[in-house]
């Protein structure tokens, strides 16, 4: 039976082949002057900021740049974005990037239209009102932050990643092109592709979750599933592409309403720590956080397996559902992600200050089965 449920999703998503170029016309409903977010080097050296700005001034829009950011997006980077944007007088934030630079854009306009640090707006609901409207044209199927109300910023200092949650940075626009898409590095499209798997998959399985979610996250695992190691061995795969596009978005959605589990409970602490990339490290406690989960919900591991290929038929209930921790396993290795916390440069020793941490951000919202202290611990050594 279904009970009570909400479902907010206000960003017109726009997705398709060749569908960037419609850019100025989505973002002149929205101001006359935009900031344009970026990363340093790719989106410039591919042509598609030139793109992007030509497209808005085709429409009137004058174009502001910013080509400041960086993986894992500092608050100094964001709050430097956001003083340029109020001194230019910018009235819309347009992005183009990674999750990094969609991340980035919605602390400037935060901080564009409200002043400060973004520090100031961590956490949830700590963002006062509407923020300069946002424009996103993501260029990796990943973090689907594109239709996410959620944003994580890096405080390298303190060596901590937290999160930002408001409905007030959804995108109002999501211009999805995987033409844009086409020549992301393969081991980024692998770990950017894992993240957008472990959304879906933590979403589905998620305290928080409901019958819309649901649909909206198992079709991802599908997509991510089936997709991910195609597009890995060859990059050129357009069908591929797309449908890692559309399941990063599809995933977005899904942990927009249901939130994530405790490989991002766990993983996004960690990335504080040591500078690595987020999809990897999500990706790599997945198939933990699965097993350590898996009586909360038999049945929805069983789904996610036979999504995913394996045959379920004639095995016992927790053998049909631990066919999904393998799966995943077996998708790590198909996409030549590490398997171990150890490969990517994390300290045994350092454990003890992870799980610490972990347990200070109260992980146990939206995840499908709660942890203490111990059981964060033994995670982060099982992963090891």
């Amino acid at each position: 039976m279904v009970g009570e449920l909400d479902f907010l999703m206000p960003t017109k998503l726009v997705f398709g082949e060749g569908r960037l170029k419609e850019v100025g016309e989505k973002v002149k409903g929205y101001g006359k002057k935009a900031l344009l977010v970026t990363g340093r080097k790719a989106m410039k050296k591919l042509g598609l900021t030139h793109q992007v700005i030509e497209y808005l001034k085709a429409e009137g829009v004058e174009a502001v740049l910013y080509d400041k950011v960086e993986s894992n997006p500092s608050k100094q980077t964001v709050n430097t974005g956001g003083e340029l944007a109020k001194g230019k007088g910018c009235d819309v934030i347009v992005v183009l990037g990674g999750g990094s630079a969609l991340d980035a854009a919605k602390g400037i306009a935060v901080v564009a239209k409200y002043g400060g640090d973004v520090w100031d707006y961590m956490g949830e609901g700590n963002v006062p009102g509407p923020v300069l409207p946002l424009v996103g044209i993501p260029s990796t199927a990943g973090t689907g932050s594109e239709t996410t109300p959620y944003a994580v910023i890096t405080f390298k200092e303190k060596k901590m990643k937290y999160f930002m949650a408001s409905p007030y940075i959804f995108f109002k626009v999501a211009i999805v092109d995987p033409l844009v898409m086409m020549s992301v590095p393969r081991y980024i499209t692998a770990y950017t592709g894992m993240d957008a798997f472990t959304h879906a998959a933590e979403a589905y399985t998620s305290r928080m979750a409901q019958p819309i979610s649901d649909r909206l996250a198992l079709q991802a695992i599908e997509l991510a599933a089936g997709s991910l190691p195609q597009v890995v061995m060859n990059g050129n795969n357009l069908e591929a592409r797309t449908n890692m596009a559309l399941a990063s978005s599809l995933a977005g959605m899904a942990i927009a309403q249901a939130g994530c589990g405790n490989a991002h409970g766990l993983g996004e602490p960690l990335g504080g720590f040591f500078e690595t990339d987020h999809g990897a490290v999500v990706g790599l406690l997945l198939p933990h956080v699965m097993e350590y989960n898996i009586l909360t919900n038999p049945d929805k591991f069983i789904n996610i397996a036979k999504v995913m290929g394996e045959k379920v038929d004639g095995l016992s209930l927790r053998s049909a559902a631990m066919k999904a921790v393998e799966a995943v396993r077996n998708l790590l290795v198909d996409i030549g992600l590490p398997q171990r916390l150890r490969d990517l440069g994390v300290k045994k020793e350092v454990i003890p200050e992870m799980a610490e941490e972990v347990m200070r951000r109260n992980p146990n919202g939206e995840s499908a089965r709660t942890v203490g202290l111990k059981d964060v611990k033994y995670l982060f050594q099982r992963a090891f």
